[in-house]
């Protein structure tokens, strides 16, 4: 492809106005070529089961991870992926993004499914939910950008129809380096308020003051070095920090996972399997995972409700 089909295509994709008919065929067209996404960016992997780099962790890390987990509802991993392997990731990520793609369809590549397959995501799996952990196909890829004031997702709960389970795991590989500056995550750990007062419905009534004052107290910035993890069970609330300081972009990948003896939600179909000998998803398979991110997560970020139609498209050839 030439430079200014590449162009016009970017064009397409980040202008002012809706795609027609005819445009988001082509689009949709060319999200189904491997071949495209590979050309964009030279060195990544479709179908090739490309493992990535990582980097050893002590055996002794997970149980208390795990611990923290149960008893905190979060916990943070060491350093797994090394400079190599994030240097690659971002690289893919900068590629799409120049020619005019959400993030998100980096998951287009086996090496951001391998991330996810590395010797310290299985152990960190295998400690906070058992063995035989499946992944539920719901994937993002998180951007702040560079700019003072910018800031990522709100205070939720993550699972949609599985929300609250603590059966459920996310987990969110940092791409970058995840400071106060830069919109950490942060979080309200279980020992900080009752589910009560979490779950209430924040859009009707007031709450106490003494409440108010106790959940504020409770929170918590949790910074996460470049090719680190860290992890919640859905029933913890947590949210981005708003970007106060310089520096590139902060970015991180999001994935869920569930227990073996679990039954998945109505939304959590079909589950994949992340063992050792588990194939990584068809291409076909994580188109449809990355247009169902767009569907179910297009709420929470500007700009992505004008992909919708062409994720629902995929999501049609899909079916």
């Amino acid at each position: 492809m030439d430079a200014d089909t590449r162009r016009a295509i970017a064009a397409d994709l980040v202008g002012e106005r809706q795609l027609d008919a005819a445009a988001l065929a082509e689009l949709a067209g060319r999200c189904a070529s491997p071949r495209y996404w590979t050309s964009l960016c030279p060195g990544m992997s479709i179908g090739g089961a490309t493992a990535i780099e990582e980097t050893v962790v002590t055996d002794g890390a997970w149980p208390g991870i795990a611990r923290r987990i149960r008893d905190e509802g979060y916990g943070a991993t060491p350093v797994f992926l090394p400079p190599a392997a994030l240097a690659r990731l971002n690289g893919a990520i900068d590629a799409l993004t120049a020619a005019g793609w959400p993030a998100t369809f980096a998951w287009v590549f086996d090496e951001f499914w391998s991330a996810a397959r590395t010797t310290a995501a299985r152990e960190l799996l295998a400690a906070a939910l058992g063995p035989g952990a499946r992944q539920v196909p719901h994937v993002w890829v998180h951007v702040v950008p560079a700019v003072s004031g910018a800031r990522g997702w709100g205070p939720h709960k993550d699972g949609g129809l599985a929300g609250g389970s603590r059966a459920h795991l996310s987990v969110w590989i940092a791409l970058t380096d995840a400071t106060v500056d830069n919109g950490c995550m942060y979080v309200l750990p279980r020992s900080a308020a009752s589910a009560a007062l979490v779950d209430l419905d924040w859009s009707h009534g007031v709450l106490p003051i003494g409440d108010t004052i106790r959940l504020v107290s409770g929170v918590r910035a949790v910074p996460a070095e470049a090719g680190s993890a860290l992890a919640w069970d859905f029933d913890l609330l947590h949210w981005s920090g708003v970007r106060t300081g310089e520096g590139p972009a902060r970015r991180s990948l999001s994935l869920e996972f569930i227990g073996a003896d679990v039954a998945p939600a109505a939304d959590e179909h079909p589950l994949i399997g992340c063992g050792p000998d588990d194939p990584l998803p068809a291409f076909s398979e994580r188109l449809a995972c990355i247009a169902t991110g767009i569907v179910q997560y297009g709420k929470h970020e500007a700009g992505i409700h004008r992909f919708r139609a062409l994720a629902e498209r995929l999501l049609t050839q899909a079916v």
